[in-house]
């Protein structure tokens, strides 16, 4: 079952590959979910509530759309022994370019310009005015994955130097488009000699609340932070502090700590507000191209599931990742 009523396109992806293998349903709008899924063993979503898990009583196999599946209860479908697949990787090269933009968008001040010429400023050619050039700064990347190594590899192009953190680091301590790779223990190096650094590590126990106040005072006066990993790896209240009060120049986000209709969303404390801030509405992986690399992934993935064999980017309960 596909839980959401999907295009023509997307419901093709999957009559292709599960084709003489199982029967394709198709949640139609307005339909009642809890109903709908009561008979599906295999249901692909990017989120399922408790109560549709609890109703789907032949459930064994979810396969996420996404990357990130951290809106799952992994508790849950431990006990009801379900298994649970990622979409990890497809819409990489994507997030990638967001990040980059996002960047690209602090270094060049473009929301700051954007605002004071639809208000009918001009900004001056003044020192005050400078922009910064990518040229020989240095970027920080915390969380070496995919999304990471791709991104790296589009700034090396731009002559920046790349420094990275992730769980377990290459021997080498280096690759071909970073000339640091380091662990967790190696953090608050990666993020004292950084200019730029970029978020993005997926939520689980371990990083969740992982860049804090002593991490944000780490960095540069000068520097900028980006996320586009998930919002509750940063303290939402440290980062608040840290923009209103200078500890850092500004951050680009685009995931956050909470989300429509929460009354609290983007953030309670109104970090998405900020002048030092550019915000996203979480959209760095929704391009075309990405959807449809993670809807061919998930219909190969199911496939695999129908076959006997084992699928790809099972989710580890234990380390919810």
């Amino acid at each position: 079952m596909l839980a959401w009523p999907a295009s023509r396109e997307e419901l093709e992806i999957f009559e292709e590959r599960v084709r003489g293998l199982a029967e394709l349903a198709c949640l139609k709008s307005g339909a009642d979910l809890l109903q709908e899924i009561r008979d599906a063993e295999v249901v692909v979503s990017s989120r399922l509530p408790d109560e549709a898990i609890l109703a789907a009583e032949k459930l064994r196999f979810i396969q996420s759309t996404s990357a990130g599946v951290d809106a799952f209860n992994f508790e849950l479908l431990r006990e009801r022994g379900v298994m649970l697949a990622s979409a990890k990787g497809c819409n990489a090269r994507a997030v990638a370019e967001h990040a980059l933009t996002l960047l690209l968008a602090l270094a060049k001040r473009v929301a700051f310009m954007d605002r004071k010429v639809k208000a009918g400023e001009w900004v001056p050619w003044t020192s005050e005015t400078y922009l910064d050039d990518l040229e020989g700064r240095t970027v920080g990347i915390i969380g070496y994955g995919r999304i990471g190594r791709e991104l790296a590899r589009m700034c090396k192009c731009l002559g920046m130097r790349v420094l990275a953190v992730r769980r377990r680091p290459p021997k080498e301590g280096r690759d071909e488009y970073a000339e640091f790779v380091g662990g967790l223990e190696d953090m608050k190096y990666v993020l004292s000699s950084s200019d730029y650094v970029v978020i993005a590590l997926p939520l689980t126990p371990e990083t969740e609340g992982l860049i804090g106040e002593d991490e944000l005072r780490a960095m540069k006066r000068s520097a900028y932070l980006i996320n586009v990993g998930r919002g509750r790896v940063i303290r939402e209240e440290a980062l608040y502090r840290a923009l209103k009060e200078g500890w850092i120049a500004g951050a680009a986000i685009d995931v956050w700590w909470e989300y429509p209709p929460s009354p609290g969303a983007l953030s309670r404390l109104g970090v998405h507000k900020l002048e030092n801030v550019v915000a996203t509405p979480h959209k760095a992986g929704w391009t075309r191209r990405a959807r449809m690399r993670c809807l061919e992934f998930a219909a190969e993935n199911v496939r695999k599931y129908l076959l006997g064999e084992r699928p790809l980017n099972l989710v580890d309960y234990s380390t919810r990742y």
